[in-house]
């Protein structure tokens, strides 16, 4: 019957305006027998604000606690209705999510009072929709990293309980704690960029001698490089030892990245001081101060951008293993369809497929030295696939990285600014 007045109400609108006439069968009697319907209509007293719904919508879902009968101890006898002293903005998701049988995450609400709705009415709220379920996913982590971040900085404030080695700790972690701190922030930063530009200095031609057309500066100033050097060495020694000393695990320290980082900065120094003037020795530890370099990798620890950028790889490691992955199956292919295509070539420079793992590699990641060029037609056409594929596989994961960087980056400068606003506050 219900479908009957539903099928006619289009005619009866487009009647009452004119723009057909009434037909002739007359319209069918609404249904009037209350006893007949066997659904109810019930009422849900949301914080004063009222919900109507029908039974059977709340039955659908019998885990939850509308559509149990566990809502009974909500029912007030004197209004004849459901009350429950909860969040009415956040309840009409819930509600809808009985009527459509999707669950939405409203943008404006809080993520913290949002999953208490949601365990209050025994909804869980991994059947959120994919179209609100990533939003989901990053206000929760992101409300994860702020409780984090607060939880540390009430066990920094704990001053009086904190033992010695712990407040070097926190010193070292966060310079702002102290004066002291950030002189040593400071002072060590000065030491790190002047080891990077004496390591690049010293390699600088500074005039010809005798027996020597350019000499490099390293050569002809051994002495004050070398003191430099030292003066280097000894405050990346000392900050090390201090480091090592104040870490709550030393095993793990010694384990770190930045750890490893500091001891090859520094190992270089102490092997040539123990270094005889045999050439085969000099080589080989002309070949290790090349490690060197890496202590410009400790300026991580004074650069809040570097940190953003290595947390960024560490949260795209799969993104990344996926990019090396296409770009080595795709490198592998092509090499081994360019060897062949070019193998009847004269003077060809594809003489082998590891041969052509170079040409590959150049190709893919456009940077085209042209040192390999294919001279078959046949190559010429699996070039330019290959470059127009090398361009494709490592556009498609750049976003994702970006997207990421973005993220990370707007969560640091958000806790930067609480942190701000929290040592503001005592002042206040």
């Amino acid at each position: 019957m219900a479908a009957g007045v539903a099928a006619w109400l289009p005619f009866a609108r487009a009647a009452a305006i004119g723009w057909m006439p009434v037909a002739n069968c007359p319209m069918p009697i609404a249904p009037r027998d209350q006893t007949k319907r066997h659904d109810e209509l019930i009422i849900l007293n949301v914080s004063g604000r009222r919900f109507q719904t029908w039974r059977t919508t709340l039955d659908r879902y019998p885990d939850t606690l509308l559509g149990s009968s566990e809502k009974q101890f909500f029912y007030d006898e004197e209004t004849k209705e459901y009350f429950f002293d909860r969040d009415p903005d956040s309840f009409r998701s819930i509600l809808n999510f009985y009527r459509t049988g999707k669950l939405h995450y409203p943008r404006y609400e809080c993520i913290s009072a949002y999953d208490e709705e949601l365990t209050f009415f025994g909804i869980i709220p991994e059947i959120i929709g994919d179209c609100c379920y990533e939003e989901y996913k990053d206000r929760k982590r992101e409300n994860a990293e702020r409780l984090q971040d607060d939880q540390d900085d009430n066990k920094d404030c704990k001053l009086p309980n904190m033992t010695y080695r712990e407040t070097m700790w926190r010193a070292f972690e966060n310079p702002h704690t102290s004066t002291m701190a950030l002189v040593f922030y400071y002072v060590t930063g000065f030491f790190i960029a002047i080891s990077v530009l004496t390591n690049v200095i010293e390699t600088v031609p500074c005039g010809a001698t005798p027996s020597q057309k350019d000499m490099p500066c390293g050569e002809r100033y051994t002495v004050a490089f070398f003191c430099m050097d030292t003066a280097c060495v000894l405050i990346f020694t000392i900050e090390y030892l201090m480091r090592l000393f104040a870490a709550p695990s030393r095993y793990q320290f010694m384990r770190s990245v930045m750890s490893i980082i500091d001891v090859v900065a520094i190992f270089p120094y102490y092997i040539g001081l123990v270094m005889t003037d045999n050439e085969d020795v000099s080589g080989a530890f002309v070949t290790l101060r090349v490690f060197r370099v890496f202590r410009i990798f400790k300026f991580s620890r004074h650069s809040q951008g570097l940190r953003i950028l290595g947390y960024t790889l560490k949260s795209c490691a799969s993104e990344l293993g996926f990019l090396l992955f296409s770009l080595t199956m795709a490198i592998i292919i092509f090499a081994t369809v360019m060897f062949y295509a070019e193998k009847g070539s004269s003077s060809t420079k594809f003489t082998s497929i590891p041969a052509s793992f170079w040409y590959t590699i150049v190709t893919m990641t456009t940077l085209g030295y042209g040192d390999m060029v294919p001279k078959t037609i046949a190559g010429k056409i699996f070039g330019s696939i290959c470059s127009l594929s090398g361009v494709l596989v490592i556009a498609l994961p750049v976003p994702v990285i970006v997207s990421n960087f973005s993220r990370i980056y707007h969560q640091n400068q958000r806790a930067d600014k609480r942190r701000a606003q929290k040592r503001l506050s005592p002042a206040r």
